[in-house]
């Protein structure tokens, strides 16, 4: 919530100051310590995750009592004891433009535990992951070889990221 308002603040200040905003040429962000790495899966460290928030999103949320809620994932169920269906958030766009769709969750989950060098990684989050299954552009399937109740709530853990044009 504390985010979301200030992002709003952001924007209401942007639209009142109009193009001093547009023209400055520095932006400063108050964080409680200087980042490692602006890559948000290479560094699982307070500073960096509090940097990303700032630049990307998650699929699901955390409020102030660790109760989970929507974020860019609008829902999520079981549909059996190794397969978990996240629904995506229609209408989402990347900084570039691009679509958010669950070609950047595939991709965002098998690039956690491949980030090179990475010295503490987010691969807990994903580590019972065996297979992404995009059903539809804003529906994805993620399967696990055993019961893994606590998908959602590692999934909250990291930021996704959008997958690289190819060709």
């Amino acid at each position: 919530m504390k985010r979301r308002l200030l992002i709003s603040f952001v924007i209401l200040a942007s639209l009142l100051l109009g193009a001093s905003v547009a023209m400055a040429k520095d932006l400063t962000l108050g964080l409680k310590g200087e980042p490692t790495s602006l890559d948000p899966h290479f560094h699982n460290v307070s500073q960096n995750n509090q940097m990303a928030l700032y630049v990307f999103d998650k699929l699901i949320l955390q409020d102030s009592r660790q109760k989970l809620y929507p974020g860019l994932a609008v829902s999520w169920e079981p549909v059996s004891d190794t397969v978990w269906e996240f629904k995506l958030r229609e209408g989402v766009t990347f900084h570039d433009g691009s679509p958010f769709t669950a070609e950047d969750v595939k991709y965002t989950i098998e690039r956690i535990p491949n980030v090179p060098n990475s010295p503490s990684s987010f691969s807990g989050a994903v580590s019972a992951v065996e297979k992404v299954e995009i059903v539809d552009p804003l529906t994805v399937r993620i399967h696990t070889a055993a019961p893994a109740p606590l998908t959602p709530r590692n999934f909250a853990s990291f930021v996704i990221v959008s997958r690289p044009e190819i060709g």
